[in-house]
């Protein structure tokens, strides 16, 4: 059989395939429906980073998004800089979510973006997400990345950000104390206090602990002694009072948040829960792509083989280096949420690679990564695209039956992330 029957026979069989979506930042529907969309709704959150990429001064790009911006203005602050960015994958997701709910492929005037800005208004209504993530995504449970376990258990399980509690600063050292009601301080008090605070989220429901390091340091995170990280600790919490606040700096606070996160291993494997790091490409601009390299926190999954360590993004554009992690260790996991969206050529060679590489356990194919609902299913269909492709491509070149790319599709999109997760559905 062809390379393009293949392809489309797996596109079929995935369109039929209820999955589960590893990764995502929606707010809740209630929230959504509260607010006034139009057609910059649908070039929200990555979108941002490609119009910064292209010129758009930040100063602009708030105007672009504030509600109080008329729409005409709108159009005429983002058309020059829609040319340059329409043909990139971050906008192809907003075009194939804006065909398939708003019977709109592009736009290509003042009138397009208001009569799309017409439509996403009268869709803002409740059922929009089940319309969207259930009828349309056929995704069972996403796991929602945020603060609070407080979500919709019919859409959402959550994962809890710990990056934080990782870079204490003497406010959030107060907030931890008045939630836990324990005085934190010392560092062994502040240690007690968070883990506290995690069980309690746990037994809310909470499925994960995810740190987003990779925006703030790199991802070596050295085994540090109590000593070195409680002079840290006690600097924070000692030099800051009234209105004056503790300023240290990055090479000052590394002791410190090296020790936490550590510790962090520590509560994570007493919960029975994945701990997830950002790896690969920052969001926005202006950072240092090298700090995200997977390879820099071997240490981590080395020194403590009872977790599970999620590689989220998996490295891009390192994923061979994530791959060899993966390989390396039983307890490492490739998770592709957003991978897809940012380079679907990357991703398709580095799946081929994988396939080769590691065990069929080790890849979560899907998470949205998402603000903007609708934009869900536009980052699923490039994802579909790039498994169909990458698989088709082994079946062509390598043998591989239909029945065993069936076996892949299955444990991607449902058996790993679930059995990493823990996940009763």
């Amino acid at each position: 059989m062809s390379f393009q029957k293949n392809y489309e026979k797996l596109m079929d069989e995935m369109l039929g395939l209820e999955i589960i979506d590893t990764h995502e930042h929606l707010m809740q529907e209630s929230e959504r429906l509260a607010l006034t969309p139009d057609f910059s709704t649908m070039f929200a959150h990555y979108c941002k980073g490609d119009l910064l990429a292209a010129g758009m001064t930040r100063a602009q790009l708030d105007t672009f998004y504030s509600e109080k911006t008329p729409v005409d203005e709108k159009w005429a602050m983002f058309e020059p800089y829609y040319q340059v960015i329409q043909d990139g994958s971050y906008a192809r997701a907003a075009h194939i979510a804006m065909e398939k709910f708003y019977d709109m492929s592009r736009l290509n005037s003042l009138a397009d973006a208001e009569e799309l800005t017409g439509k996403i208004r009268k869709a803002n209504k409740k059922g929009l997400y089940k319309k969207v993530l259930k009828d349309t995504c056929n995704i069972r449970i996403s796991l929602n990345y945020g603060i609070s376990t407080e979500q919709d258990p019919a859409y959402f399980a959550p994962v809890i950000f710990a990056t934080d509690h990782t870079h204490p600063n003497r406010d959030f050292i107060r907030g931890i104390e008045a939630q836990v009601g324990v005085s934190c301080g010392n560092l062994n008090n502040y240690v007690s206090a968070i883990w506290e605070q995690f069980r309690q989220l746990k037994e809310q429901g909470m499925k994960g602990i995810k740190f987003h390091s990779a925006y703030m340091r790199d991802l070596n995170f050295a085994a540090t002694t109590h000593a070195q990280a409680e002079e840290v600790f006690l600097r924070i919490t000692e030099e800051g009072y009234g209105w004056r606040n503790s300023h240290l700096g990055y090479r000052e606070s590394k002791p410190l948040q090296d020790y936490l996160v550590h510790r962090f291993c520590e509560i994570a494997e007493e919960l029975d829960v994945p701990i997830i790091f950002h790896t690969g490409l920052q969001g926005d601009i202006d950072h240092n792509p090298d700090d995200s390299r997977p390879l820099r926190m071997w240490n981590l999954p080395h020194r403590y083989r009872n977790i599970d360590f999620v590689l989220l993004h998996a490295g891009l554009p390192w994923l061979e280096d994530a791959g060899l992690m993966a390989k390396q260790y039983s307890n490492v996991y490739l998770d592709l949420a957003w991978s897809q969206l940012m380079s679907p050529e990357i991703t398709t060679r580095a799946l081929k690679a994988w396939m080769d590489l590691v065990p069929m356990n080790k890849i979560f194919a899907f998470g949205g990564d998402y603000f903007v609902v609708e934009k869900v299913y536009g980052h699923l269909m490039i994802a579909r695209q790039n498994i169909a492709r990458a698989l088709a491509d082994k079946m062509e070149t390598a043998g591989m039956p239909f029945d065993r790319a069936k076996a892949w599709l299955q444990a991607m999109f449902w058996d790993n992330p679930k059995r990493v997760f823990k996940l009763e559905i």
